[in-house]
């Protein structure tokens, strides 16, 4: 028997996922570790992350790196920083016996959602993004056009910051209060003290008190909070109108897939369908696999062949990473 595996790694502002899986896709091992994003962690941090989550998803499914024929890492911020080199380097693990194949994290969610089919893929996570890929290859995001959908997580708790300080008279606000107590607050003038005076909202690294408040808000949005909903629909509609700038490149009709934890969220992926449906010519579609489970199969793609059972199996084991 072969003990030829392939690891796929998807690595975010926040979360670093990895799984190890045979050449059929069935999942032998996974690990979770911090971000592996620059953008958002310490650049010596998020390396380090990347590395252990290798080492330990091996350890998991009890193999070596000489056993990994491929290896393919989607990794946030790459398009920003060119980080390119330092993330090989930190995956040049001693005995690997392949190459690092190093992508940005939207390419590997877009493989999950379409296994390379033409579509657009909305991701809101830590940060958001919306990337597409045309029939003929083209890869275009709603960066190229001068937008960005503030919709990840440090974006909604932005906008719950400014609705908090920006009221004009007080409110009864039972999500208001729950975010003065998560953040330390007692009073909307000690907030406005902490923003101001202390520093204590900074926009980096990730997982700062505006990042860690998005679950509360989406929440509160399912639960029918009028404020909550008002700031998850309004990023939602900055996303939409990324999803159509994007979509002028595609043929008709435009598919489109959501990831992230902010936006695959129970409220937030409910009103993404709803503001889509509104726009001629798309529909949402549901991801076939999760980002990391793109990055296994297209591991597996570089050295073996590919077909809906390694689709099903991947689908299985590792959407519950999405």
């Amino acid at each position: 028997m072969s003990n030829d595996v392939v690891v796929g790694l998807d690595g975010g502002g926040t979360q670093t996922r990895v799984a190890v899986a045979d050449l059929d896709g069935h999942i032998l091992g996974v690990a979770k570790r911090g971000g592996a994003s620059t953008e958002f962690n310490d650049s010596k941090v998020a390396r380090q992350n990347l590395r252990e989550g290798v080492r330990t998803a091996l350890a998991d499914a009890e193999q070596s790196p000489s056993d990994v024929v491929a290896l393919t890492a989607g990794v946030g911020s790459l398009n920003i920083s060119d980080d390119y080199t330092p993330t090989e380097q930190a995956l040049d693990i001693d005995g690997l016996a392949c190459e690092p194949h190093v992508v940005t994290d939207e390419e590997i969610a877009h493989i999950g959602a379409f296994r390379n089919n033409p579509g657009i893929v909305a991701i809101c996570g830590t940060g958001s993004l919306v990337f597409g890929i045309t029939a003929d290859g083209k890869q275009i995001s709603n960066y190229d056009f001068i937008q960005y959908a503030r919709a990840g997580a440090h974006n909604l708790g932005e906008r719950a910051l400014h609705a908090i300080l920006g009221s004009e008279t007080p409110v009864e606000w039972i999500l208001g209060d729950q975010l003065l107590e998560h953040w330390g607050c007692d009073s909307v003038p000690e907030l406005r003290t902490a923003v101001c005076d202390e520093d204590r909202f900074t926009n980096v690294p990730s997982g700062n008190p505006l990042d860690s408040v998005a679950p509360l808000i989406t929440a509160a949005a399912e639960d029918g909070d009028p404020i909550a909903r008002t700031i998850c629909n309004d990023a939602i509609a900055e996303v939409v109108t990324g999803v159509r700038l994007v979509g002028g490149f595609l043929d008709n009709p435009v598919t489109v897939a959501s990831a992230g934890s902010v936006l695959r969220s129970g409220y937030m992926s409910a009103e993404f369908r709803r503001q889509v449906a509104d726009v001629e010519n798309y529909r949402v579609v549901e991801p076939a696999m999760s980002p990391v489970a793109g990055a296994v199969f297209d591991a597996i793609d570089r050295v073996a062949d590919t077909n809906d059972a390694v689709v099903e199996w991947l689908t299985d084991h590792v959407i519950g990473q999405a």
